[in-house]
Protein backbone atom coordinates (compact mmCIF):
# COMPACT_ATOMS: atom_id res chain seq x y z
CA UNK A 1 0.00 0.00 0.00
CA UNK A 2 1.28 3.47 -0.86
CA UNK A 3 0.68 6.52 1.27
CA UNK A 4 -1.80 7.78 -1.79
CA UNK A 5 -4.15 4.77 -1.50
CA UNK A 6 -4.50 4.80 2.29
CA UNK A 7 -4.74 8.53 2.35
CA UNK A 8 -8.30 7.81 -0.01
CA UNK A 9 -8.96 5.04 2.02
CA UNK A 10 -9.10 7.17 5.34
CA UNK A 11 -10.85 9.70 3.66
CA UNK A 12 -13.55 7.31 2.44
CA UNK A 13 -13.93 5.51 5.41
CA UNK A 14 -13.31 9.01 7.81
CA UNK A 15 -16.88 9.83 7.80
CA UNK A 16 -20.37 8.37 9.87
CA UNK A 17 -21.87 7.91 7.13
CA UNK A 18 -19.59 6.05 4.78
CA UNK A 19 -19.26 3.52 7.85
CA UNK A 20 -22.78 3.28 7.75
CA UNK A 21 -23.17 2.69 4.21
CA UNK A 22 -20.19 0.13 4.69
CA UNK A 23 -21.95 -1.74 7.25
CA UNK A 24 -25.26 -2.17 5.27
CA UNK A 25 -23.05 -3.38 2.38
CA UNK A 26 -21.19 -5.87 4.57
CA UNK A 27 -25.03 -7.51 4.73
CA UNK A 28 -25.07 -8.06 1.28
CA UNK A 29 -25.70 -6.06 -2.01
CA UNK A 30 -28.15 -3.20 -2.24
CA UNK A 31 -29.21 -0.77 -5.26
CA UNK A 32 -28.61 3.06 -4.87
CA UNK A 33 -32.56 3.62 -3.66
CA UNK A 34 -32.41 0.97 -1.20
CA UNK A 35 -29.34 1.54 0.14
CA UNK A 36 -30.09 5.06 0.98
CA UNK A 37 -32.94 4.17 2.48
CA UNK A 38 -31.29 1.54 4.94
CA UNK A 39 -28.44 3.77 5.28
CA UNK A 40 -31.16 6.69 6.47
CA UNK A 41 -29.29 9.31 4.56
CA UNK A 42 -30.55 11.26 1.11
CA UNK A 43 -29.30 9.57 -1.75
CA UNK A 44 -27.12 12.79 -3.10
CA UNK A 45 -25.22 12.38 -0.31
CA UNK A 46 -25.36 8.43 -0.54
CA UNK A 47 -23.64 8.74 -4.04
CA UNK A 48 -21.01 11.30 -3.01
CA UNK A 49 -19.93 8.92 -0.17
CA UNK A 50 -20.11 5.85 -2.51
CA UNK A 51 -17.72 7.77 -4.99
CA UNK A 52 -15.27 8.27 -2.24
CA UNK A 53 -15.71 4.52 -1.23
CA UNK A 54 -15.33 2.83 -4.89
CA UNK A 55 -12.17 5.13 -6.03
CA UNK A 56 -10.60 3.91 -2.56
CA UNK A 57 -11.40 0.66 -3.78
CA UNK A 58 -13.54 -0.67 -0.74
CA UNK A 59 -17.36 -0.75 -2.77
CA UNK A 60 -17.55 -1.88 -6.46
CA UNK A 61 -21.10 -1.49 -8.40
CA UNK A 62 -22.76 -3.40 -11.42
CA UNK A 63 -25.64 -2.24 -13.48
CA UNK A 64 -28.42 -4.72 -14.22
CA UNK A 65 -31.01 -5.03 -16.71
CA UNK A 66 -34.52 -5.81 -16.51
CA UNK A 67 -37.37 -6.15 -18.37
CA UNK A 68 -39.54 -3.92 -16.16
CA UNK A 69 -39.09 -0.28 -15.38
CA UNK A 70 -36.69 0.97 -13.97
CA UNK A 71 -34.90 -1.19 -16.36
CA UNK A 72 -31.52 -0.86 -14.98
CA UNK A 73 -31.03 -0.53 -11.40
CA UNK A 74 -26.95 -0.62 -10.32
CA UNK A 75 -25.84 -2.71 -7.18
CA UNK A 76 -23.64 -1.74 -4.63
CA UNK A 77 -21.27 -4.65 -3.11
CA UNK A 78 -18.30 -3.92 -0.44
CA UNK A 79 -15.23 -5.40 -1.13
CA UNK A 80 -13.23 -7.60 1.65
CA UNK A 81 -10.58 -5.83 2.91
CA UNK A 82 -8.19 -5.45 6.37
CA UNK A 83 -6.35 -2.26 7.69
CA UNK A 84 -4.40 -2.50 10.27
CA UNK A 85 -2.88 0.77 10.97
CA UNK A 86 0.02 1.85 13.33
CA UNK A 87 2.88 4.36 13.58
CA UNK A 88 5.46 2.10 12.53
CA UNK A 89 3.27 0.70 9.22
CA UNK A 90 2.84 4.57 8.83
CA UNK A 91 6.69 5.22 8.67
CA UNK A 92 7.03 1.54 6.67
CA UNK A 93 4.70 3.62 3.95
CA UNK A 94 5.70 7.04 4.10
CA UNK A 95 9.71 5.83 4.30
Amino acid sequence: MDKKLLAAILNALGNEHSLTIMGVLARGEHYGSELAKEAGISRPLLYLHLKKLENAGLVESEIRHFEEPPYTKKFYRAKNFELILSLSKIKEIIK
